[in-house]
């Protein structure tokens, strides 16, 4: 795919809230931005390593294999980090940072490592990996303020805005064939020059771990997502694409990241992908998208890598990894009931909410499927990113009607093996 620079603004699109930034920022004003981004709506088996080293020390990128044997010791160093159990085409991906002490300084990598399917956990066997890389620097994560004194830099203020699996530190393409991670800033910033912070972006194959290339962004990073052929990279000036925040989305081919991208300017998050496409929203992926709370219904743009937009869908709840949307199936009366219901989260309201029709629309294959009543999760299906979809059965016992999707197939729904879904 070729792709040509231009600058092109998604329409028609709802204007935005306006926020202001000091140039001067202190660290109590940093860290109400970081909580106003959390609640603001705004505009094959054993110990072999992978033959291929990819080393591009130009870059500032390293990727080494590792032995089953260098994985069991670095776990010695793991620290918690917050990107989930990665569904590929080959089996689970993991992703964890290595601290280790080296006198008075802490020296820091990713650890990432494939596993067959059915072979992960807590603690996941090594017989089950198929390959490990280790990535410097590391990924991204709210641990890294022990090993520097940047924890106020304007990156780790939009940390729960890049835990979104859809669209944050760690995403897989739909057709379950690459993996990209955002690092760790290896230049930082502060309030006032977001422009001179630089993190690097990789994506490696799922496949072998191999990196398949690293792109340097310049700039704050508000969200990332992949289809099966382009890595998307949104960026702005300030906490905000809109406005002053100036949103950007840079757009890569996969076949040739380190050429020049296209870009497109947009006032919307950057929230998601399908196999051919980007979903953008008013609403950042912290007030829509974490689960924890009552949201209004919101319209989620489609657009083409090119910066076309496909449709618009409103009353939309959730956005799932893989190119699925949960949306009201009447998104009139659902934004009626959000007007009608504005700051009450009691539990009738909440129960308001949940007896109101829903659906998961498949932007992948066009289809679309009654969610009343039931719910979806996103799970690891045997090609990457998958949904599995639960109603009670009809005759009361209890027991769930089950079926999956894959975010690689034409959209039908699977009711074979579905107990690779269920937790030991």
């Amino acid at each position: 795919m070729r792709h040509t620079t231009h600058a092109t603004k998604p329409s028609p699109m709802p204007s935005m809230h306006r926020h202001r930034s000091g140039s001067a920022a202190s660290r109590a004003t940093r860290a109400l931005v970081a909580a106003l981004l959390v609640s603001l709506p705004l505009s094959g088996c054993g110990s072999s390593a992978p033959k291929t080293a990819a080393t591009t020390p130009l870059a500032g990128v390293s990727v080494t294999p590792l032995s089953a044997h260098q994985v069991e010791s670095e776990r010695k160093h793991f620290d918690v980090i917050d990107i989930g159990d990665l569904p590929t085409r080959y089996g689970t991906v993991r992703v964890d940072n290595s601290q280790v002490s080296s006198g008075a300084k802490l020296e820091r990598a990713a650890v990432v490592t494939s596993y067959k399917p059915g072979s992960t956990g807590h603690k996941p066997d090594v017989k089950g990996m198929q390959w490990a890389s280790r990535i410097e620097p590391a990924v991204f994560d709210h641990e890294y303020e022990y090993s520097s004194d940047d924890w106020s830099t304007t990156q780790k203020n939009t940390f729960h805005l890049l835990e979104q699996e859809s669209s944050g530190v760690g995403v897989v393409s739909p057709d379950g064939q690459h993996i990209s991670l955002i690092l760790q800033p290896h230049r930082t910033a502060q309030d006032d020059d977001f422009s001179a912070q630089r993190t690097y972006v990789v994506v490696l194959s799922a496949e072998t771990g191999k990196l398949e290339g690293s792109v340097e962004v310049s700039g704050l990073i508000l969200g990332r997502v992949l289809t099966n052929d382009s890595l998307a990279i949104q960026t702005a000036r300030n906490y905000y694409p809109g406005a002053e925040g100036r949103g950007v989305i840079s757009v890569y081919p996969l076949s040739n990241l380190g050429g020049k991208p296209s870009t497109i300017s947009s006032d919307h998050w950057l929230i998601g992908a399908s196999r051919d496409s980007l979903l953008l929203s008013p609403y950042s992926p912290t007030a829509s998208n974490d689960g924890r709370t009552r949201v209004r219904p919101f319209t989620v743009t489609q657009m083409g890598t090119d910066g076309t937009v496909r449709r618009t869908i409103t009353g939309v709840n959730r956005v799932y990894p893989g190119g699925w949307l949960e949306r009201f199936s009447d998104p009139a009366a659902a934004a009626t009931f959000a007007a009608s219901t504005a700051g009450k989260d009691d539990d009738q309201t909440r129960a308001a909410w949940d007896a109101l029709p829903t659906q998961i629309v498949d932007l992948n294959s066009g289809s679309t499927y009654d969610l009343t009543g039931g719910k979806a999760e996103s799970v690891g299906a045997p090609t990457g990113p998958g949904l599995l979809i639960s109603h009670e059965a009809a005759d009361g016992d209890g027991s769930p009607q089950q079926f999956w999707l894959s975010a690689d197939n034409d959209g039908h729904p699977h009711t074979e093996n579905l107990e690779q879904f269920t937790d030991d």
